[in-house]
């Protein structure tokens, strides 16, 4: 293994360490703190789309478009994140002799891992203020953080074609 490499792996293990507990203190947030912070995303938002398509984001829809803001981008979008960087963390730091028990071992961890830590920023909103858990936010939270592991998962499937047929 190269120095280079082994560097490269704490560093992406050290980025993803900080990415979950970052999804873990927005899940710690009272709801005035969440609201605040989904609104000034919200907002930036619909100044961007209002520009490319004006008054597309109006007083009829505001209320729908930062509910969808919140779960889209609050719940989806940071799990998928999670998702791709837990199971490539857990990838590169397998160290199964074959890349496909490789992909396997980071595959059953990983989703642990993402079932579980959807679950518990859910339990812990349930005892923070002004917030409430939801099964339909651990779903998406879960959806999200599968469709990060996909990810991984088909450029790892591509990785393994191209081994094998650069061996032939």
């Amino acid at each position: 293994m190269s120095k280079r490499f082994i560097v490269a792996r704490w560093i992406l293990l050290g980025f993803t360490i900080i990415w979950t507990a970052y999804i873990i203190y927005h899940s710690c947030l009272d709801a005035s703190a969440s609201s605040g912070a989904s609104a000034g995303i919200a907002k930036i938002m619909q100044d961007i789309i209002n520009t490319l398509f004006p008054n597309a984001i109006n007083e009829t829809n505001i209320d729908s478009f930062h509910s969808f803001v919140r779960k889209f981008i609050g719940h989806f979008s940071m799990f998928v994140i999670d998702g791709f960087f837990v199971s490539w963390t857990v990838y590169l730091f397998n160290s199964a002799d074959k890349l496909t028990r490789r992909l396997l071992f980071a595959m059953l961890g990983s989703q642990f891992f993402g079932l579980l830590l959807s679950i518990s920023t859910e339990i812990i909103q349930l005892y923070t203020p002004g917030r409430s858990g939801e099964f339909k936010d651990v779903m998406i939270d879960y959806i999200g953080y599968l469709l990060g592991f996909f990810i991984l998962f088909m450029i790892c499937l591509v990785r393994i074609k191209n081994k094998r047929l650069s061996e032939k």
